[in-house]
């Protein structure tokens, strides 16, 4: 679970911005909180503001955090480091990134790190206890590009007589202690441990995902994720009766790289001859699904959603592209909807834009589901939105509802409604758009566009 998060000097934030999910004092609402030791975690957060006022910034930084850590490498495909460019102080500064988190037996660490464009100046991971914090390891890389290490009285698994952490004079300055660390498997246990957490844990989905890539892997894998999928889209009332897989025709030769083909090859290596498995592929940036036998035989299927015709006993299907924007959205969140049920389940969703392209009606649904769904599991959800009706205190608690506002220097800010003292009965909803909490947009007069006044 996350805790809490902070950054610093990343993108549009200047100063620092801390998001927490940890409840404030309020008792309303008690089931939207996990209780982890002696403290209280939130189960949702819900950040809302402005067009560009920083919302979808704060997941990116939470996303480079994540690709940084578990790709190894500045260079990464998904974002490139940003400082805060509108200060040129700033821009000549590290970014700065903290996650408290909880993970491991009910455990929970503090992991912080500040990088920029050539070396990772420091990191650092402390558990948190009730007496206090224990430092597990301090890094520092100076100028020189010297770095130095500090290992706190850690556990270490230790599988040979060579020493646990001779692997410190291999890390470079432009990769993290954590990330080097983790490739020496099974000997660090709580880097593992760490390392895990943003690899399967934390989830980003920004508002241009690929819609519903997880939906056709699940189908495969569960056969009773059909009927799941088949009642909630009854709830939704999207007036789609199901989704299934397709068979389609497929050449080994189009479309494929070599290098998958070669990463395939690996996989199948694995699946015992004469036997029925068969390895299942996504196709990134395609809604299309590949299986490959252990004769190297691949098939080809499409994901299609049905709509069943009223006057006649049958369905029609229709491929996702002819499905509406809000359609697609909602089929890409069922996956982590339904993953809740599960008492196991523990992740972290932080979708960008829950609203895009879905009725005011149909988010405060989702909201919904997952509170409910997700009463025996221990993920949370952190959203951003513009949808102003889920700022209902019979919805939400006051803690769950978060502001980003951005000032004249493009800085981006973050604050609770908690830090708010509010009448009773107050209609948050009206109070924010009259501008009570700030984090709206600035609507200045028509008369300001001067081609306006001369038409």
């Amino acid at each position: 679970m996350l805790i809490r998060f902070c950054v610093e000097n990343f993108l549009s934030f200047k100063d620092e911005v801390e998001f927490s999910m940890v409840a404030g004092e309020s008792d309303k609402h008690p089931d939207h909180i996990h209780k982890v030791r002696d403290m209280r975690i939130l189960k949702t957060g819900v950040i809302f503001g402005a067009n560009q006022s920083g919302k979808t910034n704060l997941i990116k930084a939470m996303s480079f955090a994540q690709n940084f850590i578990t790709s190894g490498s500045l260079k990464t495909d998904y974002l490139e480091l940003a400082p805060f460019l509108l200060n040129s102080e700033s821009a000549e500064k590290p970014s700065e990134f903290l996650f408290e988190i909880q993970c491991g037996i009910a455990q929970c660490f503090q992991y912080y790190f500040s990088v920029d464009r050539q070396r990772v100046h420091e990191e650092s991971l402390h558990e948190i206890l009730p007496e206090g914090a224990r430092m597990m390891f301090e890094r520092e890389t100076d100028s020189q590009n010297h770095t130095d290490v500090k290992i706190g009285a850690v556990p270490v698994l230790v599988t040979n007589d060579e020493e646990p952490f001779d692997f410190v004079p291999q890390v470079r300055q432009d990769q993290l202690f954590l990330s080097v660390g983790n490739q020496i498997e099974g000997r660090i246990a709580f880097l593992d441990i760490i390392y895990d957490w943003f690899d399967r844990t934390l989830v980003p989905v920004f508002a241009d995902s690929i819609p519903a890539e997880g939906i056709g892997l699940g189908i495969m894998k569960d056969s009773e994720l059909k009927h799941r999928l088949k009642e909630m889209l009854e709830f939704l009332d999207l007036g789609i009766d199901n989704v299934e897989l397709r068979e389609i025709e497929f050449n080994n030769d189009s479309g494929l790289t070599e290098e998958f083909k070669e990463y395939v090859q690996e996989v199948v290596k694995d699946i015992p001859e004469n036997s029925n498995e068969r390895a299942i592929f996504g196709r990134y940036g395609s809604e299309e699904y590949l299986t490959v036998d252990s004769e190297n035989n691949y098939s080809a299927y499409e994901l299609v959603t049905l709509h069943h015709l009223r006057h006649e006993d049958r369905s029609v299907a229709f491929n996702l592209a002819m499905e509406s924007d809000g359609t697609r959205r909602l089929l890409e969140l069922m996956p982590a909807l339904l993953g809740l049920r599960n008492s196991q389940s523990e992740h972290v969703f932080v979708v960008d834009e829950l609203d895009r392209s879905i009725h005011a009606h149909l988010s405060c649904k989702v909201l919904e589901l997952f509170l409910q769904i997700g009463s025996n599991s221990r993920s949370q959800l952190i959203v951003t939105s513009h949808d102003t009706g889920l700022m209902d205190l019979d919805l939400l608690r006051r803690d769950e509802i978060w502001f980003m506002e951005k000032d004249r220097n493009g800085a981006s800010s973050l604050y609770s409604l908690e830090e708010f003292k509010l009448p009773e009965k107050m209609n948050i909803e009206k109070g924010y758009l009259f501008g009570r909490f700030g984090a709206i947009p600035v609507n200045p007069s028509l008369d300001s566009l001067d081609w306006l006044r001369e038409a």
